[in-house]
């Protein structure tokens, strides 16, 4: 969502030792060994993974951010994807998505899906987005030439894991770990074996 103020003094992604996101990201099997937040910088190269802000501003909680604050981010955030084109995109925090869906069908890029019957895939994908947690049934899809530093990737999926602050106690840590798991699943499988069909698909121009 934002940094936070530890993080934000230190310059590095979940600096606060309560924070769960790096325990999150070794246990699910994303990284080998438990990485250090001073080692964030080493993500895209050695893992393929980038990390990101929805807003630049420092906060401890979502509470002290606003929802046009939130909004008004999200042009930025998709530009960012256009130009690195992710398989996926992983949301930290439910509220993170809630705003980038109200934001998404306001700016009117949904289309429906490109066929009428379901698939099981798509049916896990709707059970989950019940909860807003776990793949949804969205896509973003890019236009425009692809970038020096983007892959030859056309489709972003959509994926919402709890919140890894400590704040959360919702979602204790295996629950969190849990949820990453299901993303790194999906990460692994060829593009081939993922139906998204039945997706919604929101239209990114190159330059949001």
């Amino acid at each position: 969502l934002s940094p936070g103020y530890m993080s934000a003094q230190k310059g590095h992604h979940f600096a606060h030792p309560s924070n769960h996101f790096w325990k999150c990201l070794h246990q699910s099997g994303f990284t080998p060994r438990l990485l250090p937040p001073s080692e964030d910088s080493s993500l895209p190269q050695t893992f393929n993974i980038g990390l990101t802000d929805l807003v630049d501003r420092p906060s401890t909680e979502a509470s002290e951010l606003s929802s046009s604050e939130r909004v008004s981010s999200v042009p930025i955030l998709l530009s960012k994807l256009a130009l690195h084109r992710p398989r996926f995109l992983c949301l930290v925090g439910i509220s993170n998505w809630e705003i980038l869906q109200k934001a998404l069908l306001q700016m009117s890029w949904t289309t429906g899906p490109s066929k009428a019957s379901g698939s099981p895939g798509t049916s896990k994908a709707s059970q989950a987005s019940a909860k807003n947690i776990g793949l949804q049934p969205f896509k973003l899809r890019y236009s425009g030439p692809v970038s020096d530093t983007s892959a030859n990737i056309s489709e972003t999926l959509l994926f919402v894991v709890p919140s890894t602050s400590g704040l959360v106690t919702q979602y204790q840590l295996p629950a969190k770990v849990k949820f990453f798991a299901q993303l790194k699943s999906l990460v692994d499988q060829p593009p081939s074996e993922l139906d998204t069909s039945e997706m919604k698909c929101i239209a990114v121009p190159h330059n949001p």
